[in-house]
């Protein structure tokens, strides 16, 4: 969830032509800022590889490999990617900043979603989700901490760290309560087990509840 907590503001510390204002959130590889373009003049999502991973080729392969995965899909329900660059040893993608809440932070503000709201937003996310599989890609992680809900009332899929192509990977991988049950038994991740995931999503909207049909 890149943009639940703002964990610092006003940092005064650059990256390139990138002026870092406040750090919005941490993953197990990389750090997001909220960062200015001084090029463009334009607000923009920082993801920069942790300090602790500077030198480690396959975690610099990995943020890379995130970021094309991410360029690869050009749909209005997806986060775009502007770029991808090193700087000072650091390697880092921009992409859209999306100012806004993620369905799990609305919903714990608010509590369950009503029915037709969860439909409206189901439609925007498979719309999205088909962009992924039509791009020849897998997201292997639909949670509701990944779908971002942006102040003017635009669905965005977001996070793609766990994505790979559908011929690519065989690893056990996503957030357990929406993995479907195949997965478990160690059969590859499909276009099937991200609309498993999905399915549990919207149930969770609907109910406030995960379903237990993926940990039987």
């Amino acid at each position: 969830d890149w943009s639940s907590d703002v964990c610092s503001s006003d940092l005064g510390e650059t990256w390139g032509g990138f002026r870092l204002l406040e750090k919005v959130g941490q993953g197990s590889f990389g750090e997001v800022y909220r960062a200015f373009d001084t090029t463009l003049e334009r607000e923009v999502a920082l993801k920069l590889l942790l300090p602790r991973l500077y030198g480690k080729g396959d975690d610099e392969k990995a943020i890379l490999r995130e970021a094309r995965l991410i360029a690869r899909v050009r749909h209005p329900n997806v986060v775009a990617v502007y770029g991808v660059d090193r700087f000072n040893g650091r390697v880092g993608f921009w992409s859209d900043f999306v100012h806004g809440q993620t369905l799990s932070s609305l919903q714990a503000a608010h509590g369950r979603f009503g029915a037709h709201e969860t439909t409206q937003i189901g439609i925007d996310i498979c719309r999205a989700v088909s962009a992924v599989h039509a791009a020849g890609l897998l997201h292997r992680d639909i949670k509701t901490g990944n779908v971002m809900r942006e102040d003017g009332g635009r669905i965005l899929l977001m996070d793609f760290g766990l994505s790979h192509e559908h011929t690519q990977g065989k690893s056990i991988a996503g957030t357990p309560a929406y993995m479907a049950p195949e997965l478990f038994a160690g059969q590859p991740a499909s276009v099937v087990s991200d609309i498993y995931a999905t399915g549990v999503l919207l149930f969770r909207l609907l109910t406030g509840q995960i379903g237990r049909a993926s940990c039987r």
